[in-house]
């Protein structure tokens, strides 16, 4: 078995990418081809099997190439993640058409484009997972975060509307929605003191009173990627310490 996971240089995808290969290969792909190498290494070190790749999922050239780059071995995706993302932090009266087509490109058309590469021999095999990271903001407003929100939000719908499509075909969808979780990407666009300032104003809205750690997300995502959910289908599974209940 092989699984692909977009974002997988670092963050939740890294974390994920280390737990999935204690019972898969796993491909990790990411823009940052040497942050995706260094991950790739360190799960080989351990006597499991990974394969490293480049890739920018906004673009369907790269998509492709990321495919015909893989070994043979490493082409027959049974799991996908579709994890990777970028964050604009502007209101949306601020931000500019540049940075909304970035961040919707990046989220919404990658999860598209990996999909559209890798369904083909999931339905094929009657068997497949696709697990897509939305957010705890897919269903709340955040002020500066529009388009984060806005991605995530599309992201869900299109987790809901694929689940509907391929459930029958033997291909599980799902999403997973993290609150706020103690990665790099949270932390970008930030000075160190911004950043850490940033944190201190989330603990204290946080049930459990602290940020949540990547490899806690990648234990849903291990979850939902794994028999133990075979009948769970279409949901937006959300490790968020209790931030957001709806």
């Amino acid at each position: 078995m092989t699984i692909l996971i977009t974002g997988g240089g670092s963050g939740i995808g890294a974390a994920t990418a280390r737990r999935l290969s204690q019972w898969s290969a796993v491909v990790v792909a990411d823009r940052n081809k040497a942050a995706a190498d260094e991950v790739a290494r360190e799960i080989i070190a351990d006597g499991r099997k990974a394969f490293a790749v480049e890739v920018d999922v906004s673009s369907s050239a790269s998509v492709k190439a990321m495919l015909e780059h893989l070994p043979a071995e490493a082409r027959q995706i049974q799991g996908l993640f579709n994890n990777a993302g970028i964050n604009v932090r502007q209101r949306i009266d601020e931000i500019t058409e540049d940075g909304w087509d970035a961040v919707i490109a990046t989220h919404v058309k990658g999860v598209l484009l990996v999909s559209q590469a890798v369904l083909p021999q999931m339905l094929a095999r009657g068997r497949g997972v696709v697990v897509n990271t939305a957010s705890d903001y897919a269903v709340i407003g955040v002020p500066g975060l529009a388009a984060y929100c806005a991605a995530k939000t599309a992201i869900y719908s299109m987790t809901k509307a694929m689940a509907v499509e391929f459930t029958a075909k033997g291909v599980r969808v799902n999403a997973v929605g993290p609150g706020p979780i103690d990665t790099p990407l949270l932390r970008a666009g930030r000075s160190p003191e911004e950043g850490a300032a940033r944190l201190d104003l989330h603990r204290p809205k946080i049930p459990m009173k602290r940020l949540g750690r990547p490899e806690e997300v990648a234990a849903v995502v291990d979850f939902l990627m794994s028999d133990r959910s075979s009948y769970i289908a279409g949901q937006l599974l959300q490790p968020n310490g209790g931030l957001v209940v709806w």
